[in-house]
Parts: structure tokens; C-alpha cells; sequence
């Protein structure tokens, strides 16, 4: 279950930094708000991936 977690915020981490790229090519604005969720996202998606390692 962990695993399907991890993955998932992981794959949401990257669409908001899809979504943060995307915003500032097209208006140059830096999209903080995406940035932040990305990172939040990645962070637990790795966290959950190590745990899933760890509780086998």
C-alpha cells in the first residue's frame, strides 16, 4: 500500500512542476504555490517508498 502511496505523490510532484514550468515559460511568473506542493509531494513519495522498503 505504501508503494502505491509513494508513487502517487511522486507522480503529483511531477505534474506541479509541470504546472510551475509551464506557468513560467508562458508568463515568466515564478508559480510558487506548484513549486511548494511539488515538493511537499516528492518528499512524502520518498518517504513513503523508504518505509515501504523498510516495513517488507
Amino acid at each position: 500500500m505504501s508503494i502505491v502511496v509513494g508513487c502517487a505523490c511522486l507522480l503529483l510532484a511531477a505534474v506541479c512542476f509541470y504546472i510551475a514550468g509551464q506557468v513560467f515559460i508562458e508568463t515568466g511568473l515564478f508559480a510558487q504555490s506548484n513549486t511548494i506542493v511539488g515538493a511537499i509531494s516528492a518528499a512524502l513519495g520518498c518517504l513513503a517508498l523508504t518505509l515501504a522498503r523498510v516495513w517488507k
